[in-house]
């Protein structure tokens, strides 16, 4: 890139008045061919020499693009993210290539952002502003006035870390502030769910779902314990997707969260519930199996109430149908591949120790202790 800098001692224009000093850079945009002559006042010489280099360096660095834009705000970049990043999502041969999945959640994401940073300097927000706005969100209650999560502030944390890396690439900023200091996202500090439903507290749930206000629940429920299937791949299951001559659910791409399409079979109970609701069903084989297009929060909520199992959240269904399948032997990688896992390391969080396992493990421990205490005896005999 053609660039020069200088610094200018310019007289007072009126008499009596002081000299000035300035910083002067003249660049070529290489994008457009277009001179620009940048200019800055100092406080004095050294400082006019320290702010031509530092125009130089952004001009260097950026293309001159830092420069052109030093007067952007945060609503600015929030404006760009939203326009390009958050929408729905794009699919080309089931893959997503564009757009967010929950376009619902991303939005309550960036309006808490905007809330915070407003129209702040984009190049003024430091690491230390990052972190101030981490503890702000965290003190903050949420709409039910209860403690608001780590891992909620997590979620808005990365999109703020995407938002300034897509700054950083467009030459907006110099440096992400994320890479200023240390981490400020940590999934070690979220709290890991460990509820899962005992077949007493599965049967009081799905108990509450016998009325005919809430028939539509009931399946839901036990595809959700029976497959481990995520509440959006269930809600988006339709009538073409089930395959009830080899009794296998065909979970579809662009509905999967790890963007990959697998199959999971059904139980005898679900292919019962399924067979039911495929009498009544129109003929149409792109139509819902459920009926559902946005969730069940209300009625599963009250159903959770009357059957006393107010701190069971839907996902808690996944976490259930996961622990049954490690606790019936069946190998990690597998549970991990009919869960729709692409890491091993995901599986594990969804495998708790309930308490049939807990006591498993306390019994195999009395055996072995026994087992010691009986080869010691029989040493100190002989």
């Amino acid at each position: 890139m053609q660039r020069r800098g200088t610094i200018l001692k310019r007289k007072a224009r009126k008499k009596g008045g002081k000299d000035t000093w300035w910083a002067r850079v003249i660049y070529v945009d290489p994008k457009t061919g277009k001179q620009h002559d940048l200019q800055r006042r100092a406080d004095s010489k050294k400082h006019a020499g320290d702010l031509r280099d530092a125009l130089l360096r952004d001009v260097e660095h950026t293309d001159g693009q830092a420069v052109k834009t030093e007067r952007m705000t945060f609503v600015d970049l929030c404006k760009y993210f939203e326009r390009h990043y958050v929408k729905e999502a794009e699919y080309v041969e089931g893959r997503k290539v564009a757009g967010v999945r929950s376009l619902a959640t991303a939005k309550g994401q960036l309006s808490a952002l905007k809330d915070h940073f407003g129209s702040r300097r984009l190049r003024s927000i430091t690491h230390g502003d990052v972190r101030q706005f981490r503890s702000a969100r965290l003190k903050q209650k949420t709409r039910s006035e209860g403690q608001r999560s780590i891992a909620t502030v997590n979620r808005e944390l990365s999109m703020l870390r995407r938002m300034f890396n897509v700054a950083q690439r467009e030459g907006w900023i110099l440096r992400n502030p994320f890479a200023a200091g240390d981490s400020l996202i940590s999934a070690a500090d979220e709290k890991k769910r460990e509820r899962i439903l005992t077949r007493e507290e599965e049967a009081a749930l799905l108990s509450k779902c016998e009325s005919t206000s809430r028939t539509h629940l009931r399946g839901i429920l036990i595809c959700a314990l029976d497959t481990g299937m995520r509440q959006g791949e269930i809600f988006s299951l339709r009538w073409r997707d089930v395959d009830f001559e080899n009794g296998l659910l065909n979970i579809q791409a662009f509905h999967t969260k790890t963007i990959k399409e697998r199959q999971v079979a059904m139980t005898a109970r679900l292919t019962s519930v399924l067979e039911m609701l495929r009498a009544s069903a129109p003929e149409n084989p792109n139509g819902r199996v459920f009926g559902i297009h946005d969730n069940v929060k209300r009625s599963f909520t009250a159903a959770r109430k009357d059957a006393g199992l107010q701190d069971v959240r839907f996902h808690d269904l996944r976490h259930t149908a996961a622990t049954r399948l490690v606790g019936a032997h069946l190998p990690l990688p597998e549970v991990g591949r009919i869960l729709g896992h692409s890491q091993a390391n995901t599986t594990y969080r969804y495998v708790n120790a309930n308490l049939e396992t807990a006591k498993r493990a306390a019994a195999a421990l009395d055996a072995f202790n026994d087992y010691t205490l009986t080869l010691n005896a029989v040493e100190s005999v002989n």
